[in-house]
């Protein structure tokens, strides 16, 4: 310790130590943790040498002005000393001068810039997510604002987010390089202003190019920020920007009101890695729609929807919706993504090509580009099928093993949170394929069965659908005619009935009534005189027709005879029994 403390007082204690020994300031915010410290007691600390920058700086500054100088008092004199050459002074050198002065400046300029500019790159095939964020939240307060005047615009055909057609639209940012100034402020958590940011923006297209076996063309579009600052707010600085780009990125990700994003896997080539690309938008259905859209709640279908919202947002939670086809299995997912709010990536597991490694990858954080999503893998009776017929829990080669599959929904690759719905026939829960399967079946947390409707199911969907193209109905009107189409005589109450089988059956007998001119089409609700009307509404007059027609018997066998039969394969024998087989069986519920 005293030849320490010895060494100690000589650097610090002497008359030179001031030119000996560098005092550098630390910031709290660039201190290592006790956690970081070397082995034997060392930490290690960041020193910041901001006097290289402002000794380069000084050097510039003086070799710029001192010529300056040194020319304009030259000039000066010979001005002042020969009056009758002030003409060919001026011509002469007058230009050579100025341009080399110009010169300097503008170097002096960019070097001071680039030590008192923070300046952020956003690029197009780096960040595509977030680029398309940044820009589109300046392109929608530019057009909130009515600031395109005087602006390029590029003419783009797209899908509509809100209702899926295709329509054209002006892009905020076209193939000329723009510049604009914006000034961002963020809000803290007591409802004051956290602070704001003056931002320099520059938009550069960049060329062409073409990517892919496919040959898309897509721009280098770059984006370049920048905005004063100082070594004391430079930390600041950095924070507030990247909390504006959090927030950009959440309002871009975040989905519409009303619909729900289907992405799904695309291959370029056969020999490529697919990648997840946005295919279409479902609207959401809700118990309170008509028509098309009403959503039938099922009682079955509540725990699922209960736990979702508690934990989902926290953990990866799975579960199995089984049940005969046709019955709203598919049609719940939509519906439960509306419900959270959360994009649908669908999956096929019974690909030959998606092997374990593969769905790893398109599982991971780099693959999905949403921080939650609703992976809906469909049809999941098929992979089941496949690895019974294996024979052992190898399944088959070059697909999804169950030993892969479980590493994906509980292991290290696994996502962090989100819902993973796997919907089947109702073999998929059967006791022999738990017994097989069991690692499977303990990672699902609920499993639901959707069976066939009963009465009230029926009788709901008969009022909540039809309401969208009658109207002027009393309680008593509906009360009647659901009493004549649910018969105990009739073909909807002696056998299983899906909800596909009874919307199949509405949309017929509604086409039927208008072909006999039962009705009229109207312009919906906010619709422009140019467009096609697509509302069918039946006149109040002929509305005892419709419900005759509605209810009629003898069409309702027709059609569910001719209606493709529901194939189920049962537990224990390998026959296949359709619903009339049901019917006939008295096995309907």
């Amino acid at each position: 310790r005293r030849p320490l403390r010895s060494l100690h007082e000589g650097l610090l204690g002497g008359a030179q130590a001031r030119d000996d020994v560098e005092l550098a300031p630390v910031d709290e915010a660039v201190r290592v943790d006790e956690g970081t410290a070397c082995a034997g007691g060392a930490s290690v600390q960041v020193v910041r040498k901001r006097w290289c920058e402002h000794l380069a700086a000084a050097g510039l500054l003086l070799g710029v002005s001192v010529p300056t100088l040194v020319i304009a008092a030259v000039v000066c004199g010979e001005w002042q000393n020969f009056p009758a050459q002030r003409g060919w002074l001026i011509l002469g050198f007058g230009f050579y001068i100025a341009a080399a002065l110009r010169a300097l400046w503008s170097l002096f300029v960019q070097v001071c810039e680039r030590m008192l500019y923070l300046r952020v790159e956003l690029r197009r095939f780096v960040c595509p997510t977030l680029f398309e964020a940044v820009t589109d939240a300046l392109a929608k307060e530019s057009e909130r604002l009515g600031l395109t005047c005087s602006w390029d615009q590029e003419a783009t055909q797209e899908h509509d987010k809100l209702t899926g057609d295709m329509a054209v639209k002006l892009r905020f940012w076209s193939s000329q390089a723009r510049s604009m100034r914006v000034c961002v402020t963020l809000g803290g958590e007591d409802g004051g202003v956290r602070g704001k940011l003056d931002l320099q923006v520059q938009f550069s297209p960049g060329e062409d190019v073409v990517c892919g076996r496919d040959s898309r063309v897509e721009r280098r579009e770059v984006l370049v920020l920048s905005t004063r600052t100082s070594s004391e707010h430079a930390l600041k600085d950095k924070a507030l920007l990247t909390k504006w780009f959090e927030q950009c990125y959440k309002t871009y990700t975040q989905p519409e009101e009303g619909i729900v994003k289907v992405h799904a896997l695309q291959e370029s080539s056969t020999d490529w890695m697919p990648e997840w690309k946005f295919e279409r938008v479902k609207p959401c259905k809700s118990a309170s729609g008509t028509g098309q859209s009403f959503f039938l709640e099922r009682d079955a279908l509540g725990k699922v929807l209960a736990d979702a919202r508690l934990w989902s947002k926290s953990a990866l939670r799975v579960y199995m919706i089984t049940g005969p086809p046709g019955v709203g299995k598919s049609e719940f997912t939509i519906w439960l993504a509306g419900k959270l709010r959360l994009p649908v990536y669908r999956l096929c597991l019974s690909s030959p090509k998606l092997t374990d490694d593969r769905l790893a990858q398109l599982l991971s954080q780099t693959a999905v580009t949403h921080d939650s999503v609703l992976v809906q893998v469909d049809e999941f009776q098929g992979t089941m099928t496949r690895w019974l017929a294996g024979s052992t829990s190898s399944g088959c080669p070059g697909g999804i093993t169950p030993g892969g599959f479980c590493e994906c929904l509980q292991g290290s690759t696994a996502m962090g949170r989100g819902v993973v719905v796997l919907t089947g026939t109702t073999e998929t829960s059967a006791e022999q394929a738990r017994q097989m399967f069991p690692a499977v079946f303990r990672r699902i947390h609920c499993v639901a069965e959707l069976s066939w409707m009963t009465v009230d199911d029926i009788r709901c969907y008969f009022r909540q659908f039809l309401m969208r193209f009658v109207s002027g109905c009393s309680t008593e009107e509906w009360d009647t005619w659901e009493a004549a189409f649910l018969q105990q005589t009739g073909p909807w109450a002696s056998r299983p009935i899906s909800v596909d089988m009874l919307k199949q059956f509405f949309m017929r007998q509604i086409t039927e009534s208008s072909c006999i001119g039962l009705g009229d089409f109207t312009s919906p609700a906010g619709a422009s005189s140019d467009n096609m009307p697509t509302e069918f509404k039946v006149h109040d007059e002929r509305r005892p027709d419709f419900f005759r027609l509605i209810c009629d018997h003898g069409q309702a066998e027709l059609f569910l005879n001719e209606y493709a039969p529901v194939m189920c394969k049962l537990s224990q024998q390998s026959e296949l029994v359709d619903e009339r087989t049901f019917a006939r069986r008295g096995l309907a519920e």
